[in-house]
């Protein structure tokens, strides 16, 4: 299931191949669903991340501190799609993510 390959490439970390691999597999879960919209939030995140990344190369520890305050909130939210939480639960853990990326983003 490409739900669980999301959660395996979401542990390996945040480098280049990987957020590309995390953007096709999102996209191809936002199609295959009734409700998208997690799956667009995360793949949009992922490629917006690796295209900054793709410009302007990190250090090692800037990289690891993203990749720790994104990953937490990610996760969570596959665990509650997983879960098949009510759609205002699922919106909080949606709303998690998207802080933490505006956080690191401003």
């Amino acid at each position: 299931m490409n739900l669980k390959q999301l959660r395996e490439r979401l542990k390996r970390g945040f480098f280049l191949d990987n957020l590309y691999e995390m953007v096709r597999l999102c996209r191809s879960l936002a199609l295959d669903t009734d409700n998208p919209t997690p799956f667009f939030v995360m793949q949009h995140i992922f490629f917006d991340i690796a295209m900054r990344w793709e410009d302007k190369p990190l250090t090692v520890e800037d990289a690891k501190f993203v990749e720790l305050e994104m990953t937490k909130p990610l996760d969570n939210l596959i665990s509650g799609i997983e879960s098949n939480l009510p759609g205002e639960q699922t919106l909080n853990l949606l709303n998690k993510v998207i802080s933490g990326y505006l956080f690191l983003f401003p």
